[in-house]
């Protein structure tokens, strides 16, 4: 950083680049944007700056622009040299903790400008806040092309991320061991029993419950964990109604209702522990998937369009990771299943040293383990999920990895991660559905996408052609219709509207055309300027 910068100081090379690229995007979209605040500060250093040095420093950090109008981005008049200064001066000063900015006097049009690039606080400093403000009040992050304040839960999600939260240890109020799950509690017993040695085996099931932290105290009328009551509770949502999930099949790749104004598919709540709720999910996904069977030597095995395990895992990962502190106990676990992807998302972002980490591939990889509710994992990696025989976690921190090789063994990519501090959302892209609507028409360059990785009968090239050629999306058609309610629409203009290819388009109107329900407006459809509209009715 310049700390006593003067007009003839040079700005950085890698500032002035970064300068260069970003003026024309500004003055093409008429608006800054998510990683660029632009002031004039032609009276002097604007205090507004304070807010977005703090919001960039929060999120992915941005690039700070004085001396250009924020309305056409030309420059204007200003002090370069004691902008920057001022600059230097606030970043030491006003922060907590203290901002390490690139600052520098670049050039716009031939006239100084001062540019600083404030560069993301480590996870383990957020939140950076005005000192003067304090952290509940003086906190930010960035949206869009403004700042907005950190909400408490927010506040919380960051702190937490610096130690080890205790959330999942705290005594529920009203519960005890009467509401727990028999079975599940008798499943753990045994198999603590079986794996653990001789101190479980010889203690009393009280005793057991409380050294794994089911119980508070070790007594029989003791209160029970909120790890215990959401791992083993026959029905914890009596004392947190929002400790569930919500599972939503969309009719849309955006979410938007259909013609007749069908919001949802299905759409259904899954209450219970989190064992049960697991098995619900996977069985609300079954029952909303395609399923393809293909024989496999001397027998059958079911194709859905999402492995099975991968679910599982993702869904489990959910449940086990979400935040538990009380200001985030209104907020459930998400599961959305769209047309061309699933996704779910679950209060607080990623933990610790795993926070920020977007990458699947790096967040997999990490040696180091950091998990926010440490009993409640600890207790999982023991409590069955009913009907499987096997444990929600079989091992910490491989639920991810076990999803990614699920999902590879069908020639799917990995999961994407969102970490959007008061959520993570974890998306699985349907690359079927991709290839689809990606304007892949041709059978051999999509067979080409499969041929490393074959399967026996048959093989991954058949069932992808099988789901590419025989169906593309099944709501496609309505919503196609739909528009054209509205009037005559070329294959350009739907393809935009439904946010998918021209040649996708075309194929549906072929054979809606086909089945009389679309003709074209002219006799060719190749004839320039066409349009296509409903059929008269008979």
């Amino acid at each position: 950083m310049n700390t006593k910068p003067t007009e003839d100081t040079p700005a950085p090379a890698e500032l002035q680049a970064e300068l260069d690229a970003a003026v024309p995007r500004l003055r093409a979209a008429a608006t800054d944007h998510e990683e660029v605040e632009v002031k004039s500060a032609s009276g002097g250093f604007p205090e507004s700056v304070l807010k977005s040095i703090s919001a960039f420093s929060n999120d992915r950090g941005g690039l700070l622009i004085l001396g250009l109008s924020d309305t056409d981005f030309l420059p204007v008049s200003i002090n370069p040299a004691k902008l920057a200064a001022d600059l230097v001066s606030q970043c030491s000063d006003v922060f907590e903790p203290r901002i390490p900015p690139t600052i520098g006097i670049c050039d716009v049009d031939g006239r100084p400008v001062v540019a600083a690039r404030i560069p993301p606080l480590g996870h383990q400093h957020r939140p950076c806040y005005i000192r003067a403000e304090g952290m509940n009040q003086g906190s930010y992050t960035r949206v869009h092309d403004g700042n907005r304040r950190l909400t408490d839960f927010e506040i919380h999600v960051m702190v937490s991320g610096r130690g080890q939260p205790n959330d999942d240890v705290a005594p529920v109020d009203g519960a005890g061991l009467e509401h727990l799950d028999d079975a599940l509690v008798s499943d753990l017993l045994r198999r603590i029993r079986q794996r653990r040695g001789e101190i479980f085996t010889e203690a009393a099931d009280h005793e057991v419950l409380h050294m794994l932290g089911v119980l508070t105290e070790p007594r029989s009328d003791s209160p029970v964990s909120l790890a215990g009551l959401v791992a083993l509770g026959r029905y914890p949502q009596q004392f947190v109604p929002q400790l569930s999930a919500s599972f939503v099949v969309l009719p849309t790749i955006d979410g938007s209702p259909l013609a007749d104004g069908t919001r949802f598919i299905d759409n259904r709540p899954l209450d219970g522990p989190i064992p049960a709720i697991v098995s619900q999910a996977v069985s609300a996904m079954h029952r909303n998937m395609r399923r393809r069977s293909v024989v496999q030597g001397a027998g059958r095995q079911d194709i859905w369009d999402y492995p099975t395990e991968a679910i599982r895992e993702i869904v489990a990962n959910a449940l086990m990771h979400r935040d538990y502190h009380p200001t985030a106990l209104g907020t459930q676990v998400r599961i959305s299943l769209y047309p061309d992807r699933f996704e779910v998302a679950s209060p607080g972002g990623l933990h610790g040293i795993h926070a920020g980490h977007t990458d699947i591939t790096q967040l997999i990889d990490t040696s180091i383990s950091s998990t926010r509710n440490a009993l409640l994992a600890r207790l999982l990696e023991d409590v069955v999920i009913p009907g499987t025989g096997r444990p929600v976690c079989e091992n910490r921190g491989s639920g991810l990895r076990a999803a990614v090789q699920a999902l590879d063994r069908m020639g799917m990519r990995p999961p994407e991660l969102d970490d959007r501090v008061r959520e993570l959302v974890v998306t699985v892209r349907d690359q079927y559905f991709r290839l689809g609507v990606s304007g892949l028409s041709d059978r051999d360059r999509l067979a080409n996408t499969f041929e490393h990785e074959p399967w026996e009968t048959p093989s991954k090239r058949d069932v992808a052609q099988e789901t590419l050629f025989q169906s593309f999306h099944q709501h496609t058609p309505d919503r196609i219709l739909s528009l054209l309610e509205d009037g005559p629409r070329s294959s350009i203009e739907l393809a935009a509207a439904l946010g998918t290819s021209k040649q996708t388009v075309l194929n549906w109107l072929r054979r809606l055309r086909a089945d009389g329900i679309v003709v074209p407006t002219k006799p060719e459809p190749r004839t320039r300027g066409n349009k296509w509209t409903l059929a008269p009715q008979q």
